[in-house]
């Protein structure tokens, strides 16, 4: 799992840094068209990810992955036909629903792969190694974009394609994981809702929270490098930088920064921390505008450094309470539940980022620092409400980016 998943975000990292401008400068799209393509083709794919996650419980989590990845191929080759918004919408929504299914059942096999005890660490371990390869792919972006040609772009498109297709081959490696909600079930079984994820009031108000908790990772790639090269006086390179540095920070401490995480209330603990951090990062970032150059950089820099711990507990901490408070059976279905959450945080990102950082400025920074920082709060309140379930630790032992 570790070899598929930085093989697929190298990918991921390079088309990331590019996509849009291949979008335009290449495929000939006005910016206006792409972000309408990107955005509607996005939620073309809302919800697919609790239908292909409920199929990953019934018939096999390495399966349906693989079939979603083989999709997200599909998708990343057709870019290369795109030159008018109609055919961009029907690859976006090729792409959303095939990243939609391949989140979801991934997240079952990683329910059902990992050791008695160690879900938590095998999911911490697989982040860091997602944080490697987009790091890689990041420095490759960097060489397309000095191209600035159609064939360098088209080399990237075929890349990415290529990654999804060698990721998919190596998970095909993995033995066949039976499924945990099988079609052919009991009178008993019958009769119990199927669409378990949907009435956990616990979990739809975890997934609430954190969908509007999870924007502060397009604070980073959307709208800080826009604010550094329009608001502050530091130097243009640094906008791509600073996106490698917090890769490159966040691979590093995923794993021994979590170490304390041994179960939900560990987990939530960590999560209502994570808030404060935001707040101080993103207020060092915000008043990077106006100093000279070298103390720009400096207040950038230690934002970046202050975000990306933040980051790496915010991200741990929901990893855990997304698995410990689903029902072991039906792991791919929770997992959708939650993906659509971070979808709907997806689409709507470009609009709230850029609205409240860049155009609203300083005090916009603020507020939406707060506003992640309350959302993280309240995702740690949900591991206390209503009963509590046992820690994935236990649960997990039956047959994780």
């Amino acid at each position: 799992m570790a070899l598929s998943t930085i093989v697929n975000t190298v990918g991921m990292g390079m088309f990331l840094s590019t996509g849009t401008i291949f979008l335009i400068r290449s495929a000939g799209l006005s910016p206006t068209a792409t972000g309408l393509g990107l955005t509607v083709g996005s939620l073309a794919g809302f919800g697919a990810g609790v239908l292909i996650g409920d199929q990953a419980d019934r018939r096999g989590s390495r399966e349906v992955v693989i079939a979603s990845m083989l999709l997200e191929a599909v998708a990343s080759v057709g870019l290369l036909l795109v030159h008018r918004l109609w055919p961009l919408l029907i690859v976006a929504a090729l792409a959303a629903v095939g990243r939609a299914g391949t989140v979801s059942a991934r997240g079952a096999m990683i329910g059902a792969l990992a050791e008695e005890g160690k879900g938590a660490q095998l999911r911490t371990y697989l982040r860091a190694v997602t944080n490697v390869g987009l790091a890689i792919g990041t420095l490759g972006a960097a060489v397309v974009l000095a191209i600035d040609t159609r064939p360098a772009y088209v080399t990237m498109i075929l890349i990415d394609t290529v990654t999804f297709l060698i990721a998919a081959g190596i998970l095909a490696r993995l033995p066949h994981i039976p499924p945990t909600r099988p079609v052919k079930q009991d009178d008993s079984e019958e009769k119990a809702p199927r669409w378990v994820a949907l009435r956990d009031l616990r979990y739809l108000g975890l997934t609430a929270a954190s969908s509007v908790a999870s924007l502060q990772y397009f604070v980073l790639i959307q709208a800080l490098p826009v604010w550094i090269v329009l608001h502050t006086a530091a130097p243009r390179w640094m906008a791509p930088i600073v996106l490698f540095f917090e890769a490159a920070i966040v691979a590093a401490a995923q794993i021994p920064a979590t170490k304390s995480i041994d179960g939900p209330r560990s987990a939530a603990r960590l999560l209502a921390l994570s808030g404060p951090l935001f707040v101080v990062a993103w207020i060092l970032m915000a008043v990077a505008a106006g100093p000279a150059a070298w103390v720009a950089v400096a207040l950038l820099l230690a934002g970046v450094i202050i975000h990306s711990l933040a980051e790496v507990w915010q991200a741990a901490g929901t990893f855990e309470l997304s698995f410990a408070l689903a029902k072991p059976e039906a792991q791919g279905q929770y997992q959708g539940v939650i993906g659509l959450g971070h979808g709907f945080s997806e689409a709507v990102a470009p609009i709230v980022v850029i609205a409240m950082c860049v155009d609203w400025g300083k005090p916009g920074w603020i507020v939406l620092a707060l506003v992640v920082a309350v959302a993280g709060f309240v995702c740690a309140v949900m591991e206390r409400v209503g009963s509590r379930p046992q820690t994935l630790a236990t649960t997990e032992a039956v047959p994780n980016e």
